[in-house]
């Protein structure tokens, strides 16, 4: 980690392609025994670089916006195919770009979007294939921020409203029922959610099914968490787990199951380089001051967000468990005018110096996509290391880049 710093400057991302192929790898003997397709979140990170390679390994995309369909296009054109559509505010010029690239599916929220992307389906003579995407009022157990599939949630149409807005869809020519679609949260650790949300929708899909619908497709979306203290178990175990959740229910529909995975699979595979600028105490609170802000990684700030923040400096590495440097209880804050800019509240870490480096781990996954130029500070590098090579995949901001488009 200290070369790639000294190499490419910090505030560094720093991602692992072996991490993230292995984890695709995880899901996708977990799910073998039901026809599937992985379509990666592209919201949990939307670098093209990461893109790419997850295009390689064989991953659908879910979108949530035109710009992220532009992004998938521009990382693998055949992948259209293998696209998801979801969100509760598709726009008209974005459902016409999605119709144009023949995408695999919409998942529709409201009424009046099913009614829009009709209009807009007829107007362009395309059939437009959806899937309704259902509230079924299971709580997620996860950040509230983050819970998506209660009925106190702007996310999906109620489970009891559903049949209809089925029946009406079917009526439109220009309109293909193809699926059911559910997605409960983000984060969510609690896999008894997953079972309670999948045995609602495999109820549905029957009683669609004996109504005349084609159902043939079931989007169980994505929300598996990962530990980001604790103890850490294997992948392939919770991933296995995870599977007969969402199986249990629906393995014997005959259906193809489309998956939205994110953060389980770019989350660990990512970290966030930062270097201490200064030491600062004040009556008695040790602050260190890294080169990262809020801008950098808002989680923290945003959610409360844990995350492990270890030594990456080869000496102070080498010194841990050996007694010799010691620990302190510290701030760890950015140079952001915000007292909000934090990255850990009084954390126990290792006594670390002016110059030493730190890395804040499991931040490949709402790291990058939610960074800004607040204070007019520039995005960070991301570099993505395959084997023994690492190459910039996003180059550094500068400010004439910030302000290119102002006038």
């Amino acid at each position: 980690m200290a070369v790639l710093a000294d190499r490419f400057r910090t505030p560094l991302y720093v991602y692992s392609a072996a991490t993230i192929q292995n984890r695709i790898r995880a899901f996708q003997a977990a799910f073998r025994s039901i026809p599937n397709t992985i379509c990666y979140s592209v919201k949990a990170n939307s670098t093209l670089g990461v893109l790419r390679l997850l295009a390689r390994n064989g991953c659908g995309f879910d979108i949530v916006s035109g710009g992220e369909l532009e992004r998938v296009l521009r990382a693998e054109r055949r992948a259209a195919a293998r696209v998801v559509f979801s969100g509760v505010g598709k726009t008209i010029p974005e459902m016409e770009s999605a119709l144009k690239e023949s995408i695999l599916l919409f998942n529709v929220e409201s009424r009046s979007e099913l009614e829009t992307l009709g209009g807009v389906a007829s107007r362009l003579r395309k059939t437009a294939s959806i899937a309704v995407r259902v509230n079924p009022d299971v709580s997620a157990k996860t950040h509230p921020y983050i819970s998506t599939g209660l009925h106190e949630h702007k996310f999906g149409v109620p489970i009891s409203e559903v049949r209809e807005l089925y029946a009406e869809a079917a009526k439109h020519s220009d309109l293909r029922v193809a699926g059911v679609s559910v997605h409960i949260g983000s984060q969510i650790t609690d896999l008894s959610s997953f079972s309670d949300a999948l045995k609602r929708v495999a109820e549905l899909v029957k009683e669609l099914r004996a109504a005349g619908h084609d159902i043939r497709y079931v989007d169980a979306g994505g929300g598996l968490g990962i530990p980001y203290h604790g103890p850490i178990q294997p992948f392939a175990n919770i991933v296995n787990a995870y599977a007969k959740a969402v199986l249990k229910s629906i393995q014997h529909l005959g259906v193809h199951l489309l998956l939205e995975p994110g953060r389980s699979i770019v989350g660990p595979a990512g970290v966030l380089l930062a270097r201490v600028i200064y030491r600062k105490k004040n009556d008695g609170k040790q602050f260190l001051i890294v080169d990262a802000g809020m801008n950098d990684l808002l989680r923290p700030s945003l959610y409360g967000a844990f995350h492990e923040i270890v030594p990456a400096t080869t000496s102070r590495v080498k010194s841990i468990g050996k007694g010799s440097a010691g620990t302190e209880v510290v701030d760890v804050v950015g140079p952001i005018c915000e007292t909000g800019d934090f990255f850990a509240r009084d954390r126990e870490l290792p006594v670390m110096r002016e110059g030493d480096l730190l890395a804040i781990l499991d931040t490949g996954a709402y790291g990058a996509v939610l960074t800004s130029n607040y204070n007019t500070r520039g995005r960070a590098a991301e570099v993505l290391v395959e084997g023994a090579k690492a190459r910039v995949i996003r180059k550094r901001e500068r400010a004439a880049d910030q302000m290119r488009m102002e006038l």
